[in-house]
Order: C-alpha cells, then structure tokens, then sequence
C-alpha cells in the first residue's frame, strides 16, 4: 500500500512539474517575433512597387516597415482606428498604410488598400490638412 502512494505522490508531482514547463513555451510562442516580406504591385499616376516587411507579435501583425519610391518608412498598427474593423491601419511620421485583415498566416495574401500621407492645403485662405494618396490598389505580387 506504501508504494501505491509513494507512485501516486511522484506521479502527481511529475505531472505538476510537466505541466508548470510547458506553460511557458506556450507564453512564449504568443509573444515570439516573426518578419514576413511582401511585395505589391500599386496604381496611382504610375504603376509603382512596394515592399512592406511585416512583423508580428504571435500571430499579430505589430509594425509594417516601408519601402516606397526608395525610401524607408517606418509604421506601427493603430489598434485604435476603425479600420481594424475592416482591415488593418498602420501609421507613422505622416503616413498611413491600410490592408485587407490578415494574421501571420494569411500575409502573403492579403491586399494593400491604399498608402497616404498628410499635407496641407489652402481652401479658401485658411490652411486645412489633407492625406495625399501615393499609391492604392495595391495587389500582392506572386
């Protein structure tokens, strides 16, 4: 009877210890970083390239870095926008990239919406800012 405990006690304390090591792998793989690359194809005045390098929290896109008329924009995800609705909404130093919604598995897929960045204007004498439009319908390029 002794060893029946005595197997029973080290069982649940190898199960305990089991369980208490995988829990953070499974933190871990939520938080891990990952970058995926995708290049599209855009209309505005002239067709024009764009390559956007994504990085992801989990499965969680979490910045979008630029890469437009040779020049290298940084971005972040506005979770605050009601584009999320929709799709995704990334913004930074006067620009704002939307996309179709994706997730890390799904990137290679999704559209690109538009690339815009804020200006201003004269309207009657008075100066009022507006989003110039560098690039939209953007299609993923295969």
């Amino acid at each position: 009877m002794k060893n029946y405990h005595l197997a029973r006690i080290t069982g649940l304390v190898l199960c305990a210890g089991l369980a208490a090591c995988s829990t953070p792998q499974e933190g871990k793989k939520a938080n891990e970083l990952t970058q995926k690359t995708v290049e599209y194809s855009c209309s505005a005045q002239a067709q024009q390239a764009l390559s956007v390098q994504y990085t992801f929290q989990g499965t969680d896109a979490v910045t979008a870095k630029l890469i437009y008329n040779n020049q290298a924009i940084d971005l972040t995800r506005d979770t605050g926008s009601k584009t999320d609705m929709v799709g995704i909404a990334f913004t930074g130093s006067g620009y704002t990239w939307t996309t179709d919604k994706f997730t890390l598995d799904t990137v290679g897929q999704a559209n690109g919406n538009m690339l815009t960045q804020q200006g201003e204007q004269d309207v009657n004498g008075k100066t009022m800012p507006v989003n110039n439009i560098l690039a939209k319908s953007c299609k993923v390029r295969h």
